[in-house]
């Protein structure tokens, strides 16, 4: 187990170090944004990159998670072959999307859930061809990542953020393009790593296309399909929500302060980088339904960390002077209430990521689609009636409820397939620390350095409380 844990400690050291840099690039375009586009601007390019992240999921027709599935490191003929059938259909799919998406980029700029002003259709026809360029690079990072090659995985995705965050600050800053701007910098920087990648789509391409290979790569991908929407709809469905009841200010707003919470968003994807090749490779250890409920454990504790520092020192991080304003214009301070929330949401993400692997060792995803679809059902349907209620809060406390709904779902259905004896009891322990260390600090009165001081010292001693809650062993047990 030790060995283990070392092995998944190290990959997540690598993807988790060029992650921290990723993010770090990524969240220079939220000063960035509210400092020189307007708050309905800003919504603007978040309506368009929610329909993005969805459809970015049609491209694939799983085949993401079924060549990782179909992958043998002891077997390279076995392995190309899945690699040819998954660069093929995606190719294939991504084309027709793309042309058809092209063909109807008026419509598209018009319709509900994008609300585009002058130039839309322009900018949709654009766009269409990022979540293509974004399709193509799929097979080959997920192999990258099967080969266990972080090194190189996690270097090709900074270098995109590097000449996305670069593009942004030309576009913007330099021939103030606007929403244009902001799609050119992201097609091109998709663009950009298609083409390092070039020659291995090439020879995908080029292999032998294996018709039952296909058959049983779509049979187990497939069904992670409705699954991915519904998960990615949990994630972006609020958007276009608060689109059409609040209007495009409020979207910017929104968006503006969702991406505060990235601290935890990361940690949750550093993770689940690291998380499922290692779950993939160890599922037949003998120890593997202990090993897999310690980590759940150590990872909750880890979001527990991330959410008191994030959350109270972030009104005093948004007001940090630079270039003669502040870190984020204060135009969109009145959101800030909503990073706490959106932190809670985070975690309860991590939780479903966790609980993801039973699925995946058993090859029973034809279950995931119900937690994703009942979540997602759940969280808009908590959107829809919470909004009016709360406004902005509202929406990101459908976001709680919706993970939360598919937690419950989860792990209900998860002994039925692959039973682990997870330790709730010290996974709800950590949150409550975590949670009364933070209404405790809250009521602090502190502005500026204090209130970042204030922060570091709540994670101080929360770490010495859940310290020991972490080192207990007793109480976990193996697959029945």
């Amino acid at each position: 187990m030790k060995s283990g844990l070392r092995g998944l400690a190290s990959d997540t050291l690598v993807y988790g170090v060029s992650t921290i840099l990723q993010r770090f690039l990524t969240f220079l375009l939220t000063p960035l944004y509210s400092n020189v586009m307007t708050p309905s601007q800003v919504g603007d390019v978040a309506s368009l990159y929610a329909v993005i992240a969805i459809v970015n999921i049609a491209y694939s027709l799983g085949m993401e998670p079924a060549f990782m599935r179909f992958f043998d490191k002891a077997d390279v003929v076995a392995s190309n072959r899945a690699f040819g059938v998954a660069m093929r259909t995606v190719t294939v799919l991504g084309l027709g999307i793309t042309l058809c998406t092209v063909l109807g980029a008026p419509w598209v700029a018009t319709s509900p859930l994008l609300q585009l002003g002058d130039g839309g259709a322009s900018i949709v026809a654009i766009a269409a061809f990022i979540p293509l360029a974004d399709a193509l690079v799929l097979m080959p990072f997920a192999r990258l990542r099967m080969q266990q090659r972080p090194k190189q995985f996690a270097l090709l995705r900074l270098l995109a953020v590097v000449i996305n965050v670069a593009l942004n600050a030309v576009f913007l800053l330099v021939f103030n393009m606007g929403v244009a701007g902001v799609v050119w910098a992201g097609l091109l920087s998709s663009a950009g790593i298609a083409i390092v990648f070039l020659p291995q789509i090439l020879r995908g391409l080029r292999e032998r296309f294996d018709r039952t290979l296909f058959r049983d790569m779509v049979r187990f991908g497939l069904p992670t399909v409705p699954s991915s929407i519904s998960g990615m709809l949990i994630q972006v469905a609020d958007k276009p929500i608060v689109l059409m009841l609040l209007g495009r200010t409020a979207v910017g707003l929104y968006q503006t302060n969702f991406r505060l919470a990235l601290p935890m968003m990361m940690l949750v994807t550093v993770f689940e980088y690291a998380w499922r090749p290692f779950y993939l490779n160890h599922r037949d250890d003998a120890d593997a339904p202990q090993l897999f409920a310690r980590v759940m454990v150590l990872f909750s504790a880890a979001c527990g960390a991330v959410f008191l520092l994030t959350a109270l020192a972030m009104p005093a991080v948004v007001a940090l002077p630079i270039g003669g304003g502040t870190l984020i214009h204060p135009s969109f301070w009145s959101a800030l209430p909503i990073v706490p929330i959106i932190l809670a949401a985070y975690f309860l993400n991590g939780i479903t990521v966790n609980l993801a692997a039973g699925f995946h060792i058993a090859k029973r995803t034809s279950v995931l689609p119900l937690a994703t679809g009942v979540a997602a059902g759940v969280g808009a349907i908590a959107t829809l009636t919470l909004i009016p209620i709360l406004g902005l809060e509202g929406a990101a406390w459908a976001k709680v409820v919706a993970y939360g709904a598919s937690v419950v779902v989860m792990a209900v259905w998860l002994p039925r397939v692959y039973a682990i004896r997870y330790a709730w009891g010290r996974v709800a322990a950590v949150a409550v620390v975590a949670g009364l260390l933070y209404f405790g600090a809250i009521h602090i009165p502190a502005q500026g350095l204090w209130r970042i001081a204030i922060a570091v010292a709540a994670t101080a001693v929360y770490a010495a409380c859940v310290w020991p809650i972490t080192r207990l062993r007793r109480g976990y047990m193996p697959a029945a």
